[in-house]
């Protein structure tokens, strides 16, 4: 931030002040280091988790710019500390002494025109026709707070606005982190916009994802060959709804319900339209049918291929839809990769559509029957 000031001539006694040295400095430079690794990392990490190709040169260029501003911030205070180690400045009515190792200036009180402090952090005292520096960021918080305090602020409500703006900007930025790491690893909102898992879901829904159960995805940073699935609690089983992409999908995420795992064995009879695993008929009571009873009317339709009937190989699902005559599911694209499923479906908590505009009933059955854990 670039501040204005006006040298105080009404001091009393003597101020003097002395750049960081020691264990203070590696402590200051080692958190420097480390906030702009982690501002770097963010910078990947927040473009590999929207996934979204307009977004990343959005992100990159905004991170990018960022961390080259707090680097050569660094590479400043780090020149800075090499050249004013052991160098102190001194603050009197009369005005200001620079102490370095071989050199001393003093500028006048009444020669000083006005001192700022620019944006790399430097204090710098000028005159008409001379001007000195000292590394403002290489003093301790307290010695900083306290030589600030020696001048007279030349635009303090402009001062007051820029530090307001950022504290404003370093909360969203860390908010929005930190938002993305939970919607990475822990629980995700999803909005349900097709057909294909009625009656369980509905055009509209808004749910959870919840993404501990199977184990997170950590997203392909820039130079990744691929994701890291992390191990989670427990398997996918049958009946789990699941959240996944496709395999040749890479832009949208999926919705179904786990059929069969690996090592099943698999089998859809198209002439009682019941899905058979292991052998034995499943029942099925969340199927919605066109008929007007019984849930038996899964079949091929014209999907063609039947490549998913048998033996479920192993690191994959098979998923199909709820609506079994209006889903794209394992039919189309088959077995889904486990290390490809996102989450498993945990809670639905809103449809604007039932609840805002539907009527009674819909109110009703969206807070009766539906709100909550989803089974």
């Amino acid at each position: 931030m670039l501040q204005f000031f006006r040298f105080n001539t009404s001091l009393e006694g003597e101020y003097a002040f002395r750049p960081i040295e020691g264990l203070e400095a590696f402590k200051f430079f080692s958190v420097r280091i480390l906030k702009l690794i982690l501002l770097l990392y963010s910078t990947l990490f927040i473009a590999a988790s929207l996934a979204i190709k307009w977004a990343y040169p959005v992100v990159y260029f905004t991170g990018g710019f960022v961390s080259i501003i707090f680097f050569a911030r660094i590479v400043n205070d780090l020149i800075k500390f090499y050249i004013y180690r052991g160098a102190q400045i001194t603050f009197r009515a009369g005005g200001i002494e620079f102490n370095l190792k071989n050199r001393r200036y003093i500028h006048d009180a009444d020669k000083i025109t006005y001192c700022e402090i620019n944006p790399i952090g430097n204090l710098i005292v000028r005159e008409k026709y001379a001007k000195s520096a000292f590394p403002l960021n290489l003093l301790g918080p307290e010695d900083k707070a306290e030589m600030v305090g020696l001048f007279q602020d030349l635009a303090p409500k402009r001062t007051r606005a820029f530090k307001k703006a950022y504290e404003i900007f370093d909360a969203v930025l860390v908010a929005l982190i930190l938002a993305m790491h939970i919607r990475q690893f822990i629980v995700q909102a999803y909005f349900i916009p097709t057909g294909s898992m009625e009656d369980t879901l509905l055009v509209g829904d808004h749910l959870l994802v919840e993404k501990i159960s199977y184990g997170p995805v950590f997203p392909k940073l820039l130079g990744m060959s691929k994701e890291i699935h992390i191990p989670g609690l427990r398997k996918i089983q049958r009946g789990d709804i699941v959240i996944f992409k496709p395999p040749g999908e890479e832009e949208r995420d999926f919705i179904k319900r786990c059929i069969a795992v690996a090592g099943d064995i698999f089998h859809i009879d198209e002439n009682d339209g019941y899905v058979y695993v292991n052998g034995q008929r499943q029942e099925e009571p969340y199927v919605k049918c066109p008929r007007i009873s019984g849930n038996n009317c899964t079949d091929y339709r014209s999907f063609g291929s039947r490549a998913i009937e048998g033996k479920v190989p192993p690191g994959h699902i098979l998923v199909l839809g709820d609506n079994r005559t209006n889903s794209q599911d394992s039919r189309y694209f088959g077995y889904v990769p486990i290390e490809r499923v996102r989450g498993k479906a945990f809670v639905l908590y809103w449809n604007t559509a039932h609840v805002l505009f539907g009527d009674m009933a819909k109110r009703r059955d969206f807070f009766l029957l539906r709100f909550g854990l989803i089974r």
